[in-house]
């Protein structure tokens, strides 16, 4: 991405939000509020003018042209995903989990709703300076709640364990973090760097959320149904695939750096738990990602993993 300008996945994923809430067939699928959130954060940016057009009724099979010339599915595979994390957020919420850390957050809307329903949790977002800048704009039209931060730092400079030392993080209270569209755009050793200090962080145990891709056949880092066009749009935003996780190495992978694999969601788990219930399993999905959720071991009884409780 460039240093002067928002992420273009944070913009894609915001406007594919906005989309999809305006699309009757699959607007129930989007996160209550997030549509509302997202068009805000675009409104500051030249981009939800683009999305109130496609969305009309006579202009709406241009944007899914688009999408079947890229990745089909993308776009509804970018809502089950954010269903899925915020269930699991939501529910280390519940268990007792005091902070919830969204790296990489872009124009994400979780902490930002979350915020307002947990008073008692501490909710803290870390993005590029670029991006967070607009997001920030738009929040403040609203206000943002108290328990609401914002660290503004390129993870790429800046480890991670100082961008939180600022006192809004606490290593020693229970915590979540959401790496969400994040890992795939870092080397093998940066994800590594990441995970090591994960495990610094997270002292009194917590859980950890991400996304990351699992190799094509050819053993590239892509989305499995991606077209030949995917490509070249990734070199133009600046922002190449650089690193995949095989499916049967992540529990190997987490143990590693102190972690325990508790579940793992690929493709065919979304259109279980999302689409299959409401008779809609046909519709088609992205392939190649994968959230996974781990749990952190309690530093000094590596025997067994803490989750809040």
């Amino acid at each position: 991405m460039r240093e002067d300008l928002p992420s273009s996945t944070a913009i894609l994923i915001a406007a594919a939000t906005v989309f999809l809430a305006r699309d009757a067939r699959v607007s129930d699928l989007v996160p209550s509020g997030a549509a509302e959130w997202c068009a805000r954060c675009l409104e500051v940016l030249p981009g939800l003018k683009a999305v109130e057009t496609l969305s009309r009724p006579g202009l709406r099979w241009a944007a899914r042209l688009a999408e079947r010339a890229t990745v089909p599915g993308l776009l509804l595979h970018f809502m089950l995903r954010k269903r899925w994390i915020e269930e699991v957020v939501r529910s280390a919420l519940a268990e007792g989990c005091e902070q919830v850390v969204v790296m990489g957050a872009g124009f994400d809307t979780l902490a930002l709703r979350l915020s307002r329903e947990f008073p008692r949790a501490s909710f803290i977002e870390i993005d590029h300076p670029a991006t967070q800048a607009s997001k920030r704009r738009a929040t403040e039209r609203r206000g943002a709640p108290g328990n609401l931060h914002f660290i503004a730092t390129d993870l790429s400079r800046v480890r991670l364990q100082d961008a939180l030392s600022g006192g809004a993080y606490r290593p020693d209270g229970r915590s979540a973090f959401v790496i969400e569209g994040l890992l795939m755009y870092l080397t093998d050793a940066e994800v590594g760097g990441v995970f090591t200090a994960l495990r610094g962080l997270q002292r009194a145990g917590g859980r950890v959320v991400f996304t990351v891709m699992e190799p094509a056949s050819d053993g590239r880092s892509a989305f499995h149904n991606a077209t030949p066009l995917v490509r070249h749009l990734l070199s133009r935003w600046s922002e190449p695939f650089k690193s995949a996780l095989p499916r049967d190495d992540a529990a190997r992978f987490l143990a590693r750096f102190g972690f325990r694999l508790r579940a793992l969601a690929a493709a065919e788990t979304l259109r279980e738990t999302y689409l299959a219930p409401s008779g809609r399993e046909s519709l088609t999905l992205a392939r190649g990602e994968m959230i996974v959720l781990a749990d952190c071991y309690e530093q000094g009884n590596p025997g067994s993993p803490v989750t809040p409780s």
